[in-house]
């Protein structure tokens, strides 16, 4: 039943940590373009990495896991160079307070927005930064004074905390580095796409390979009972690591801040027509609380 709290809330912290902040909201598109941030996905390397400071494609990759050195190298450390990691930082922020105001105007300032912060703040006052380097370094920025802007925050905390313990339990799998995981979530059929286009041919086909090996896929490439065995161990053993917070507030409140959550996701979805909203592995919508 815990474990389930942890899926259920990410349920609905990711897509709004994505949906306001993530590469491909628009408003952060159109500021990275005029920083001069528009080439090698900087808008994702650059944005997502900045509170590390200026560091080497090398740690990028490193904390990332899942991109090689030579994805990143072309946008990290040359970002550096056309606007300073706290540029950048605060670039993102601009485009969450822009992305808000544009997808839930009448939420900004709200009371609802209010205490989910207090409940997120809380929640992650319970979080240790050990073993966690990208959730550290963006535990180390200051939180946004205006609620809208602080509740995104929460929420990519929250996904950064997720995303360092989630590399943890792929390497505890001993799965071959970088792309393995990203090819076991396209084999159960659960990815947005099966096979994204930001990873090179090359290095999509050697993971594939030392999966087969490994006897995790087939020589078609689907998910044997081992593979999936694999996959399940390794999303409960995440859920496990991100319980933390949930366990710090409480079920009742946990509860309280999914509710939130879940409604202003409810009103994205109404009120700009989208059919659907899927997270990147594919945890689907409408969102369910655990029984």
């Amino acid at each position: 039943m815990q474990t389930l709290i942890a899926r259920a809330m990410f349920q609905v912290y990711e897509p709004i940590a994505l949906v306001a902040g993530g590469s491909n909201t628009p408003e952060l598109q159109a500021i990275c373009k005029h920083l001069g941030l528009g080439d090698h996905r900087m808008g994702y390397y650059a944005t997502r990495s900045a509170p590390l400071g200026r560091v080497g494609a090398e740690v990028v990759a490193a904390a990332f896991f899942h991109h090689t050195v030579d994805m990143v190298a072309p946008a990290i450390p040359l970002a550096w160079s056309i606007a300073s990691p706290e540029r950048i930082v605060a670039a993102r922020f601009e485009a969450v307070d822009q992305a808000f105001r544009r997808l839930l105007p009448e939420q900004v300032g709200s009371d609802e927005v209010v205490e989910a912060v207090e409940l997120l703040r809380e929640a992650m006052s319970s979080c240790s930064i050990a073993g966690r380097p990208l959730f550290a370094a963006h535990a180390a920025l200051r939180w946004p004074s205006e609620p809208h802007v602080a509740l995104w925050h929460g929420c990519n905390l929250l996904r950064e905390h997720r995303g360092d313990g989630h590399t943890v339990a792929v390497m505890s799998a001993q799965l071959p580095p970088n792309l393995a995981a990203p090819i076991l979530i396209a084999a159960t059929g659960e990815a947005r796409n099966s096979r994204s286009a930001r990873w090179p041919d090359e290095a999509w086909e050697r993971s594939v390979a030392a999966l087969q090996e490994q006897g995790w896929l087939d020589t078609a490439g689907k998910l044997t009972d081992e593979g999936l065995a694999a996959r399940i161990r390794i999303e409960e053993e995440t859920d496990a690591s991100a319980l933390g917070p949930w366990l710090h507030i409480g079920e009742k409140r946990s509860h309280r801040l999914w509710t939130i959550l879940r409604d202003l996701l409810q009103q994205v979805l109404d009120q700009h027509g989208m059919p659907s909203l899927r997270t990147p592995i594919g945890l689907s919508w409408p969102a369910q609380w655990p029984s």
